[in-house]
């Protein structure tokens, strides 16, 4: 078993809001076509500040050209209606609107940034006006989104994804497809095709934590759910799948997680440790470091919550986590609520 290189320490600091305090397929050969939807421009100034509505079931991603946080999908309220596809960010000061336009709203679809390309990728979730499976891929570049017209990974919603920085491609990971059919496949992205690049390592699940390692060019994945709970940890590195034994957190899923770079250390926030899922959130944040899981005990932790989108600001060297659901499926916290931790070499 290779040794999983981790190291470093961390003082948490916790800060109560993100806001102010006022508030199987083969890869494709074929050159893709492309249809480009204007977008609104993505930064105006002055920038007028306001929060994101109540929402759940986003994706956040830290942008490194617009040097923001970018919540993604942020379904308002807990009914589904046909709104607007926003996109959110959060600059440190205060959340505001920084595109509108593009793909229909969705939920439960994946977002990466591709940082080579300077490209949000977003790809599948299910639209706003029906539950049926999604398999749209879209790419922005902070002025417009374009449509690839590409064939489509199996999985369509319940999958997560993120950008693996050393070979330059999106990674996506498990899921469901049409009918609620969950699969363990993995595939890759590079601006042209998707291509399968595994059908082995991890059980099929949804709802899992997935976060790139920069530091030592690795992918983590925790946890997950498919019909129960599961606590393994895989890590993806030189297209193959390796389980570590770090015991931990245990069982959970619909939590978010974050990788902080600068002290080299893995978060977990909240999420549900069985079945019942929203009947036992948590709010609880977990630490991995030197090879081995912590609890943090914070005085000022937010209530418990599941589904939260989180992500690593590494210019403000902080995890930032916001839009989630509180202890009952449908009270979602408040608008702009949120929660930041931030590391530092101690």
């Amino acid at each position: 078993m290779k040794k999983l290189m981790i190291s470093g320490c961390l003082l948490i600091l916790w800060i109560a809001s993100c806001a102010p305090m006022t508030p199987a397929t083969e890869a494709v050969s074929e050159t893709p076509t492309a249809t480009a939807i204007p977008t609104a421009t993505p930064t105006v100034a002055p920038i007028v500040f306001e929060n994101p509505p109540v929402c759940s079931g986003a994706t956040m991603v830290y942008h490194a050209q617009l040097r923001e946080m970018l919540l993604i999908g942020c379904i308002p309220g807990t009914v589904r209606v046909n709104a607007p596809n926003v996109i959110w960010g959060f600059n440190g000061e205060g959340w505001h609107k920084v595109a509108e336009g593009g793909p229909q709203m969705r939920v439960l679809a994946g977002a990466a940034y591709d940082q080579k390309r300077n490209v949000v990728v977003q790809y599948g979730g299910q639209p706003m006006d029906s539950f049926e499976c999604g398999r749209e891929t879209w790419e922005w570049d902070t002025q417009t989104w374009v449509q690839k017209e590409v064939e489509s990974p199996f999985a369509c919603d319940h999958f997560a994804m993120v950008y693996d920085q050393a070979n330059a491609e999106v990674i996506l990971f498990g899921g469901q497809a049409e009918n609620m059919v969950p699969n363990n496949e993995t595939w890759s992205w590079n601006g042209e095709a998707w291509t399968s690049v595994s059908k082995t390592g991890p059980r099929s699940r949804a709802h899992f934590g997935f976060e790139y390692d920069p530091n030592h060019e690795q992918i983590f994945l925790y946890g997950g759910y498919t019909g129960s709970v599961f606590d393994d940890f895989w890590v993806w590195k030189d297209d193959a799948w390796q389980e570590i034994n770090f015991p931990g957190p245990g069982t959970l899923s619909h939590f978010g997680m974050a990788y902080d770079a600068t002290v080299n250390a893995l978060v977990i926030f909240g999420g549900a440790s069985t079945a019942s899922s929203f009947a036992s959130l948590s709010n609880k944040t977990w630490i991995l470091t030197d090879g081995a899981w912590s609890e943090l005990n914070l005085e000022d932790s937010p209530s418990m919550r599941g589904l939260p989108a989180m992500a690593y600001d590494p210019e403000r060297k902080r995890s930032c986590s916001m839009a989630a659901l509180t202890q009952e499926e449908t009270n979602l916290t408040t608008p702009g609520s949120g929660m930041e931790v931030n590391g530092v070499v101690s």
